[in-house]
């Protein structure tokens, strides 16, 4: 059971690094945007389908891929239409708006998923797993904003030179969701353990 949770906890981990670097290429934070969407759309899709489907089945069934794929579109469209508003998207309550937003893509998920293998009590575990996804995507959304941008900057100084400018940026930047995604998924993984077992 502890190798399924770290295994978990490691695959999502990747998926926010993956998802990280998408959306760096995609130049979602630019004003206006400066690379293609249909990477961050994919690249966070795929990431997301496979850690969910790995979370929260043996194996990657379609119907937890699909489920996960649309949370993850759900968390790219909540965040970005903060993102985009010239209201709120310079704002901390803007900030904490789209955090919340990414989030709700994952309680979406999570309530999906457990209740799609709940047996008894389907409502009210799924609404407390999705509650905890919510806790820990929010948590590491924080977390994300606040190391991506300055580990894409580190990374440029120390191996900027070595692998190039550009690159090193992704790359850190990519690095920093991940360490994100390690406190997101650690929260809401362990929060799904302690439910699925005593509800």
């Amino acid at each position: 059971m502890a190798w399924a949770y770290w295994r978990s906890v490691l695959i999502w981990t990747i998926a926010w690094g993956v998802t990280g670097v998408a959306l760096y290429i995609s130049g979602v934070f630019n004003s206006p945007r400066t690379g293609p969407l249909w990477v961050a759309l994919i690249g966070g899709a795929i990431s997301w389908s496979i850690a969910g489907a790995s979370t929260f089945s043996r194996q990657w069934d379609l119907t937890n891929l699909v489920i996960w794929a649309l949370a993850y579109l759900a968390s790219f469209a909540l965040a970005g239409s903060v993102l985009s508003s010239s209201a709120l998207g310079d704002t901390i309550i803007g900030l904490m708006i789209m955090f919340i937003g990414w989030s709700a893509g994952a309680a979406f998920g999570a309530f999906a998923s457990t209740w799609l293998i709940s047996t008894h009590s389907k409502l009210r575990r799924s609404s407390i797993v999705a509650g905890t996804w919510i806790l820990g995507f929010f948590v590491g959304s924080f977390i994300s904003f606040m190391v991506a941008f300055l580990a894409a900057e580190l990374t440029k100084i120390f191996i900027g030179f070595l692998i190039g400018v550009p690159a090193a940026l992704i790359l850190g930047f990519g690095l920093g969701c991940a360490l994100g995604g390690l406190v997101a998924s650690a929260i809401a993984v362990s929060a799904t353990r302690v439910v699925t077992r005593f509800l």
